[in-house]
């Protein structure tokens, strides 16, 4: 949720089960307000928090100037100081992604990860020096590779919000255009999607780069190229990963992903309001697919 709409998003969401005590919000708009300020970024949202066993972890997101994509991600035990999410390696993520169970809380918490290597017949991904340095490779008798990855909890935390927002964070069609330049810029002719329009999943797009989910033929076919340039959240697999209803009579849709059980989304129809919050153990439903 962007800070400066704190207040109105929780008041949207609470009945959804996305709350903050009052120190936690104060503690929070004050630090991110210093964080702006400290990093110069754009603009700076309150992402979530992820529920660990001893402690949770507080995330929030900052955008730059001049790239509607790019975010830095930073967490907080106390909502007072905040450290910034290391960059998660493609190979690392997948190896995160294999970890089950809940957070600590403790960022310096390791984990061990135990995974098949390349085989004879595949090439080893390159990997950076400080990636390299947490893996140990191990050949077994009948030739196969055993990958052993220590992993501490910050870089589990930084792939968990890296795959979140991958998976989610989206936006009502309109917020944002491409212009016949080729640039991307908000839109400040957005006045909200209609009530009708609210209510369909294709009026969402993921707020990521262009292009990361090859869209369908039906899709293409629709496809404006000012305003469809991102992924839509109804090409999303599998089908029905994402639930949408109406609350307060119409006044309010609520979107939720089931594939990341705590994701909530709002927009108020017929206004520019919009926001999402994570509220989760961090962990992805992978039983989806068997479930609907």
């Amino acid at each position: 949720m962007d800070l400066n709409q704190i207040e109105m998003t929780l008041g949207f969401l609470g009945p959804s089960g996305v709350v903050l005590s009052a120190e936690r919000r104060v503690g929070i708009m004050t630090s991110l307000t210093l964080l702006q300020n400290d990093e110069r970024f754009e603009s700076v949202e309150y992402w979530g928090r992820i529920v660990g066993t001893n402690s949770d972890y507080y995330i929030a997101q900052g955008r730059p100037k001049g790239d509607p994509f790019k975010t830095k991600s930073f967490y907080s035990t106390d909502c007072i100081s905040w450290a910034q999410l290391p960059d998660t390696h493609p190979v690392l993520a997948s190896t995160c992604a294999k970890i089950r169970g809940m957070f600590t809380g403790n960022p310096s918490h390791e984990f061990t990860v135990r995974e098949a290597g390349a085989t004879a017949d595949q090439a080893k991904p390159e990997i950076p020096a400080e990636l390299a340095a947490i893996r140990q490779e191990e050949t077994k008798g009948d030739g196969s590779i055993v990958v052993t990855t220590t992993v501490t909890e910050e870089k589990r935390l930084a792939a968990a919000v890296m795959a979140i927002n991958f998976e989610t964070s989206p936006i009502p069609r309109g917020v944002l255009k491409k212009t016949s330049a080729g640039e991307i810029e908000h839109s400040h002719s957005f006045g909200g999607l209609s009530t009708a329009a609210a209510a369909k999943l294709e009026n969402y797009l993921h707020r990521r780069a262009p292009g990361s989910v090859p869209k369908s033929p039906e899709a293409m076919a629709k496809a404006d190229p000012a305003l469809d340039f991102m992924d839509s959240l109804k090409e999303d697999i599998p089908k029905k990963c994402w639930s949408i209803q109406y609350q307060q009579g119409s006044k309010l849709v609520v979107l939720r992903s089931m594939t990341w059980p705590g994701f909530t989304f709002f927009h108020v129809p017929h206004t520019p309001l919009f926001g999402h919050v994570y509220q989760g153990d961090g962990q992805r439903n992978n039983d989806l697919i068997f479930e609907l």
